[in-house]
């Protein structure tokens, strides 16, 4: 069983991926995306290596928010926030950004995940309002809600923070398995993304998986030969599954 990670392969793997205008894609040879860029500067972050932000800022200004669906929007404020980059935003394209996503929150109000990165936006450009419309929706609704995998409970928490119902910890505990890792559910095959949903909702509440050596023995065992992190010990890496596993590893494990 691996026993350590070299951090330099890792940032390697994620360096490989960059592009000249300061993206970063999926692969060495495919075009950068927002939500690459968004987990490349994360993992770089966790790994407390400088990179070029000026190239970055080009690349994330050379964008055009109104044309991205929900997923990459959240991402792409995110990055911003991170890089202190909001004011270079036109206070016309942040207004019709805001009224658009009161367009779609009426759309997606059974759809958490989409719930979830609403939330997230107006929480950026600082709009509690709309904030606390959805948490109030959803706890209004929350046991008719289809709350059916550790994603789920993942975007709930991502909802309500300190409002999410401490009866589902259990259920978020018990979907670990005898190698370590989540399944979305219980007794289900463990993969990084269960196990980084779980153990960020534990994470925020203090807590920590009841199998911590076997937690660590599964993250390792997704490091791949690339240096980048799969879904599971047979998979191949991506960025996501890289900047999860780094998470654990850094935040439930203090590796």
């Amino acid at each position: 069983m691996l026993s350590k990670i070299n951090i330099n392969e890792v940032i390697a793997f994620v360096l490989k991926k960059e592009k000249s205008d300061g993206g970063f894609g999926a692969t060495p040879l495919l075009p950068p995306t927002i939500e690459d860029t968004y987990y490349a500067v994360k993992i770089l972050y966790l790994c407390n290596f400088s990179f070029n932000k000026n190239r970055l800022k080009d690349f994330l200004l050379h964008q055009k928010p109104l044309e991205l669906s929900l997923k990459p929007l959240s991402k792409y404020f995110k990055l911003l926030n991170y890089l202190n980059l909001l004011n270079f935003l036109s206070p016309q394209i942040i207004n019709i950004c805001k009224n658009n996503l009161r367009k779609n929150l009426t759309k997606n109000l059974t759809n958490l995940e989409k719930l979830s990165f609403i939330t997230e936006i107006f929480e950026i450009l600082n709009e509690p309002d709309p904030i606390l419309s959805i948490k109030t929706y959803v706890l209004n609704g929350l046991f008719s809600l289809n709350l059916k995998s550790l994603e789920t409970y993942y975007y709930l928490y991502k909802i309500l923070k300190t409002n999410f119902p401490s009866e589902f910890i259990n259920i978020v505990l018990e979907a670990q398995n005898p190698d370590g890792g989540f399944g979305l559910l219980k007794d289900t095959t463990s993969y990084m993304e269960p196990t980084y949903y779980a153990c960020y909702i534990l994470y925020h509440f203090n807590l920590k998986p009841k199998n911590l050596t076997q937690l660590k023995d599964f993250i390792l065992s997704c490091w791949t030969c690339d240096g980048g992190f799969g879904r599971n010990s047979q998979g191949i890496s991506f960025l996501e599954s890289t900047y999860q596993a780094l998470w654990v590893l850094k935040k439930i494990l203090k590796y």
